[in-house]
Parts: C-alpha cells; sequence; structure tokens
C-alpha cells in the first residue's frame, strides 16, 4: 500500500561517489540554493579513498554520508542511499549524479509534476551539457528492441523543449520516484553493476502500470563520462554485457539474439583491425554468455 503523502513531501537525494570528491562537493554546493523547503541528502562513497567523506563531512554536516567498504557500482551505491532515503521517511527518492549541478527550482517542478499527475512514478529532469549549459545531453530516453538505448533530444537546444514528455526510461543522472515503488517493483538490480540499471528500473516500473515522464523546467547540468571515460573499455565491456543482460530480462528470445549476433560480427571486424577494445567485447560476449555478472573483476 502507498502511504499518504504529506502537504510537503519529503524528497530524499541519494548521490554515489566514485573517486569524484571535487565534483561532489560542487554538486552538494548547487544543492545548498535549492528552493523546495523538504530535502535531505545521503552521500554513499564507493570505497574512494579520495577523502570525499571527511571532507563532506567538514563542508556539509547536514548530509548523511554512507562509507562503502567495497565499490558496489551505481546500483548497488544506489540502492545503499535508497534504504537510508526510506529509513529516513522519504516520499520521494532522487538519484542525482555526482557530477551535476540543479537549477534551484529543480525538485519543486517534479513534486509539482507527482501531485498534479498521480499516475506518473519516475520522472526525470531535462539533462544539460555543463560545458554547454544551453544544450542537451538528455531528455528521457527511448530503447529499441534490440536494447540499444537513445537519449532523446542530444544535441538540441533547451529551449525546443516545453511540455511534459513520455520516455521509455530516464538516466539515473537525475531521476525522481515515488518512494513506494520499491516495495512495489524492488530496487535497482546489482547484476547490472553499471550501466542499464536504470533502464532495468524504469522497464519494471512501466510493466507495474505506472508512467515514466520528462519534466524539462527541471534542470540540471552533467559533466558527462567524467568518472569512466565516455569511449573506455570498462563503458564499453558494461554496456555491451548489461544490454545483453537486459534483453534477457525484457527483450525477448528474437532481440536478444540479434543483438548477440550483433555483438559477435562487431567482434570479429575489431580483432581483424586489432581495435583497441575488442578484448573487452569478447570478455561482454563471454561473461554474458557464461552468466558472469555484477562487478567484473580485473577489467581493463
Amino acid at each position: 500500500m502507498f502511504r499518504a503523502i504529506p502537504s510537503v513531501p519529503s524528497v530524499g537525494i541519494v548521490l554515489v561517489n566514485y573517486k569524484g570528491r571535487d565534483d561532489t562537493l560542487e554538486c552538494l554546493t548547487s544543492l545548498a540554493d535549492l528552493t523546495y523547503p523538504r530535502w535531505f541528502a545521503v552521500l554513499v562513497d564507493n570505497a574512494s579513498a579520495d577523502g570525499t567523506p571527511e571532507a563532506v563531512r567538514r563542508d556539509f554536516p547536514d548530509v548523511a554520508v554512507i562509507e562503502c567498504e567495497e565499490n558496489l557500482g551505481f546500483a548497488g551505491g544506489n540502492n545503499v542511499g535508497t534504504r537510508e532515503a526510506l529509513a529516513r521517511g522519504a516520499d520521494f527518492v532522487f538519484f542525482l549524479n555526482n557530477d551535476t549541478t540543479v537549477d534551484p527550482n529543480l525538485l519543486g517542478y517534479l513534486v509539482s509534476l507527482f501531485t498534479m499527475r498521480p499516475r506518473v512514478g519516475i520522472a526525470g529532469a531535462l539533462m544539460l551539457y555543463y560545458d554547454e549549459p544551453e544544450v542537451v545531453w538528455s531528455a528521457g530516453g527511448r530503447i529499441d528492441g534490440r536494447g540499444q538505448s537513445f537519449q532523446t533530444g542530444q544535441g538540441r537546444p533547451a529551449s525546443e523543449f516545453t511540455e511534459v514528455t513520455a520516455v521509455d526510461f530516464v538516466v539515473g543522472c537525475g531521476l525522481m520516484a515515488r518512494a513506494g515503488l520499491f516495495s512495489q517493483v524492488g530496487l535497482l538490480d546489482e547484476m547490472y553493476f553499471l550501466y542499464y540499471e536504470e533502464t532495468d528500473w524504469c522497464a519494471r516500473v512501466k510493466e507495474a502500470g505506472w508512467e515514466i515522464v520528462t519534466e524539462p523546467r527541471a534542470k540540471l547540468w552533467h559533466k558527462v563520462s567524467r568518472t569512466t571515460g565516455g569511449d573506455s573499455p570498462l563503458t564499453l565491456y558494461y554496456m555491451r554485457r548489461n544490454q545483453l543482460l537486459y534483453l534477457k530480462k525484457h527483450g525477448g528470445k528474437a532481440g536478444q539474439a540479434g543483438a548477440l549476433l550483433d555483438a559477435v560480427r562487431l567482434l570479429g571486424v575489431w580483432t581483424l583491425k586489432r581495435h583497441p577494445h575488442r578484448a573487452a567485447l569478447a570478455r561482454a560476449i563471454a561473461d554474458f554468455r557464461a552468466g558472469r555478472f555484477g562487478k567484473a573483476e580485473n577489467l581493463v
């Protein structure tokens, strides 16, 4: 059962840090300017060993800091933060990347949307490039039959987005959800570790009958791929392996077989051309076939 939401709902903001001390401090500085009256922040540090917990406790004493003994990934870290946010009575949980800054009115716009549209389960912010503050990085996502995900509106001016829009998923960079969804559909699936976990979670929420939308008035600015690198073997590995895992759970046999064939063909081309990421792709395919998920050890 969903409990009644008070007139001023509580928003628990969950941030996960992995070796991003300066980005995290800048993000928390921007949160201090939020105009919404009832929110709190939970920072989960994924065994960064970079001094982030100490710096946050010193500069932002109201932020709840949880230190993990190992890197739990995006999924595991956000699950730790979500449990804490729910225990503190959050009516909404907001996943926010630590390498972002936010508009002061962001939470107000999102809570207002949920109040006016009771069938919306998840709402995302309009995500803009930090270095190009009027250009869209993501206005929500679409996913095709072979599990390929696409950022809606990427590269377009922010001024073109004025209406709340239905989407397939919201990137975990700036995703707000009703607290009751976690008891209804569960937490993020930690088999993904990194990438596609929010896509999978959004699919489960949509399958439960909820709407997923983007609210363009709610804005944030994202330093894209600061942690993993946009074209790194790590990114390639998790994106390919988890695309196949997503299809195994949600895409049907035809979509899964097609995506696996695409990956094998690409591996053949990359092997002939001695592409620098061919080993990461080969491992992604092999680990998927062997059912090896979660964190990949010794990944170069």
